[in-house]
């Protein structure tokens, strides 16, 4: 008899696209991580502590004997532990925003000083307002010059 299916296939690790795969993935991925956590911690004895972040941002903890035993000597309790970590997401997404803004008003900055760019770059009307300009502070340098040099 000749096996016509190939089996359990490899399947490559890459984040999935799809958002609602991508969720019940990670609710049985999970719920498989805290069993084998916790089989660790019946054979083993071990003092365990997993932190998850969810897909949606979500913050899941787990721990043995408790995540406040575990965590409490080193940072406090697991409220001010997830405290902490949504306060570090707000800033994060406050800094994300000003990276945003100050790459806009670069973006901005860089319309606005037409001078700086390439002489290809420029309007006929740019180029003839740069020309007086430059004509401008080559006079208001000679002046200056001639000042220093007769006192």
């Amino acid at each position: 008899m000749v096996k016509t299916n190939k089996g359990r296939q490899r399947i490559t690790m890459t984040k999935m696209k799809n958002e609602s795969n991508l969720k019940v993935t990670f609710c049985k991925r999970k719920s498989g991580l805290f069993k084998k956590f916790s089989e660790l911690i019946i054979l083993c004895g071990a003092e365990v502590l997993l932190l998850v972040f969810s897909p949606t941002n979500r913050v899941f903890s787990y721990g043995h004997p408790s995540v406040d035993e575990i965590v409490g000597p080193l940072f406090g309790s697991s409220q001010e532990l997830n405290a902490n970590v949504m306060q570090v997401e707000k800033l994060m997404e406050v800094e994300e925003q000003h990276g945003k803004k100050i790459n806009h008003d670069k973006k901005v900055g860089q319309d606005q000083r037409w001078w700086e760019r390439s002489n290809k770059e420029m309007s006929y009307q740019q180029l003839e307002h740069l020309k007086m300009s430059l004509l401008n502070l080559n006079a208001i340098v000679t002046q200056k010059m001639l000042e220093f040099s007769n006192p």
